[in-house]
């Protein structure tokens, strides 16, 4: 594939990818209104799950193709971008973000949700029944999120959720454009997430095989940084108007989706097994699978999980100061990472 075509394809699938997200969005969160559904509801669920859907995507039609590499290292790449990048540039604008602390439920979610999954991925495979359990923990952090919210609007302090939820919801009605219609919006929000998920995978693809490098870096750089736009759009967004929840909310929320709903979607729909593959035939995939857990389970979690435990040390790192400086950093290790997975 030449440099020109894969240039194109990546190009058209981030845009695809970025806009369809916008429209789903806009347009579910207009229709969900409209049927009643509570402003808390839609900001926690239908707006906040929809940033997240392009991982969905990516790394379930990776898995499909036979390219586990992409689909595990979109996931842990997405959530080192969003921690080291996001973040990080979200502090540079606010620095509030990184001078508070992360609350004592939102750090074991990030942290017990990643520590699952590597568990779940120790043995090589990740297959429907583990992919079952994880869809199940996601409900239940997902039940917890609820119940926080209505403990503290029952309190009548509002709350972090509460916040998040509001400030949501108006990001979700402004995202509906020149199609009017919240239906329309919505239908062509999937095809365009679709689309750009078949162009970012086929590029990626070739990408790696013009450059020669393993598909599992391709899957935690580029791969991971184009599906972590939505989170990059979102919480800059949430920054530049000083909401500090908002941006931090938006990417602890998205790293537990990641790694609990995208991986366990992933899983039930094409079982990320190598005896699987070559119980289909598919030897190629089979041995790209080993290759793939291989990799991860030896550098990508403990880089993933060094970069959570690092976001939860920062705020008593300096105390309520230096939130520049801190995203300065951020972003530096991120950058470091990136240059070293290439340079290695």
């Amino acid at each position: 594939m030449s440099w020109i075509l894969i240039s194109v394809y990546l190009v058209l699938g981030f845009v695809f990818l970025g806009k369809g997200a916008d429209w789903l969005v806009g347009g579910s969160t207009v229709l969900a209104k409209r049927l009643g559904v509570s402003s808390l509801v839609v900001g926690l669920t239908v707006v906040a799950w929809g940033t997240s859907l392009p991982e969905v995507v990516v790394s379930t039609m990776a898995a499909v193709q036979g390219n586990a590499a992409i689909s595990l290292g979109n996931v842990l790449g997405s959530n080192i971008a969003n921690i080291g990048l996001v973040l990080g540039a979200c502090a540079l604008v606010l620095p509030s973000v990184l001078e508070g602390r992360l609350g004592g439920r939102e750090s074991f979610w990030m942290l017990a949700a990643l520590g699952l999954l590597w568990g779940f991925c120790a043995d090589g495979t990740l297959d429907r029944t583990e992919g079952v359990l994880l869809i199940a923990t996601f409900a239940a952090h997902t039940a917890d999120v609820f119940y926080q919210a209505r403990q503290q609007r029952k309190q009548g302090t509002g709350g972090v959720e509460a916040e998040m939820a509001e400030a949501l919801e108006n990001v979700g009605e402004r995202a509906v454009h020149w199609y009017k219609h919240p239906a329309s919006e919505t239908f062509l929000g999937m095809l365009a997430i679709a689309f750009g998920a078949w162009a970012v995978v086929e590029g990626a693809k070739g990408g790696a095989q013009n450059l020669g490098v393993d598909e599992r870096i391709v899957g935690l750089t580029i791969v991971a940084l184009g599906t972590s736009l939505p989170e990059l759009a979102a919480g800059l967004g949430g920054a530049l108007k000083g909401e500090r929840d908002i941006s931090l909310g938006n990417v602890v929320g998205s790293n537990v989706f990641n790694v609990l709903a995208v991986m366990g979607i992933t899983a039930i729909v094409h079982p990320l097994d190598s005896a699987f593959e070559l119980a289909s035939g598919n030897e190629g995939a089979a041995a790209e699978i080993d290759k793939a857990f291989a990799g991860s389970l030896a550098t990508d979690f403990p880089i993933a999980l060094a970069f959570s435990l690092f976001l939860v040390a920062l705020p008593f790192l300096g105390g309520k100061r230096y939130g520049r400086a801190k995203g300065a950093v951020l972003i530096s290790a991120y950058v470091g990472y990136s240059i070293w997975l290439y340079v290695g």
